[in-house]
């Protein structure tokens, strides 16, 4: 059994627009044996994408259709390692990212349903084996999206390959959204806005941390794993240094304590953190209600 790791498959827009079912760090029953070559494969009997093939810095994208290298979302994709690189802090890394784009989705379905039989229709994900970054995706209209979010797990897993599994996806929801955004998602402020006002959410980081399984993350845990990244990246320049610094020890070792007990012994002792980020929420949510 080949050894790999499945992140944020995103729901197909017909059955779902929430993020769901991921798989974090496990032996896929699914995988057939050899799988890992076929994942770098073109062509053949694998039933990826063959037709076209760019190269676009640390990407290589094999798609079912013509793609001309200046496609603005090649280039977007291209700029987004050199934007992973700076907010985090983190080295380049020349080992390639595949990106396997489908035209149709019932050519994506028969390759998801030959290649992964235990898969639920998804529209994206990324895969980490012990040889290869590989990206899946279909091209819909939300494919920008998918591919700045998936992309970003291939850049940080270039050069961080043990991220906690919240802490991979909420860098990952934090960079999914449009540059011009600076990493905020506003589908996520108006949700934990919500869950502010009914009373019913209060950041926990530890229970974050407690998460291991990928199919125990909810929508909640979603948005306040993008909310944690948020306010470290865009608070104070020490929060930011402290996720930074954080992610470059676990690149040194893996077993690097959590991040929330980092937190609890860096930061003030009269400051609350969830306290804080809850107020930072509420603030993202005050200006996006100005703007309406």
């Amino acid at each position: 059994m080949i050894p790999v790791r499945i992140l944020c498959i995103l729901a197909v827009p017909a059955l779902a627009t929430a993020i769901a079912g991921c798989a974090h760090l496990a032996s896929h029953p699914g995988l057939p044996a050899g799988m890992a070559a076929t994942l770098v494969a073109v062509g053949g009997d694998s039933g990826l994408p063959a037709r076209s093939e760019v190269t676009a810095g640390q990407l290589v994208i094999h798609a079912d259709f013509p793609i001309a290298g200046q496609h603005r979302l090649v280039r977007e994709l291209d700029s987004l390692r050199t934007d992973v690189s700076q907010e985090l802090a983190l080295p380049i890394s020349d080992e390639p990212v595949h990106l396997y784009l489908f035209e149709s989705t019932s050519r994506y379905d028969a390759f998801v349903a030959r290649q992964y039989p235990t898969f639920p229709a998804r529209r994206a994900f990324f895969v980490e084996t012990d040889t290869t970054l590989s990206v899946f995706a279909v091209w819909q209209d939300r494919v920008a999206e998918d591919l700045r979010h998936e992309t970003t797990h291939g850049y940080v897993h270039a050069v961080v390959p043990a991220v906690p599994l919240w802490l991979d996806e909420g860098i990952a929801e934090f960079f999914e959204t449009p540059r011009g955004e600076q990493g905020l998602h506003r589908g996520h402020v108006a949700h934990l806005a919500g869950r502010l006002l009914e009373g019913t959410w209060r950041p926990d980081m530890d229970r974050l941390d407690a998460v291991t399984s990928p199919g125990e993350m909810s929508q909640d845990h979603y948005a306040e794993a993008w909310c944690w990244v948020h306010w470290l990246l865009r608070s104070t320049p020490e929060r930011r240094e402290l996720l930074q610094n954080y992610l470059l020890d676990v690149r040194r070792d893996p077993d690097t304590p959590p991040l929330s007990a980092r937190l609890r012994h860096e930061l003030r002792p009269s400051i609350d953190a969830a306290a804080e980020v809850k107020a930072h929420l509420s603030r993202l949510a005050a200006a996006a209600s100005t703007e309406r």
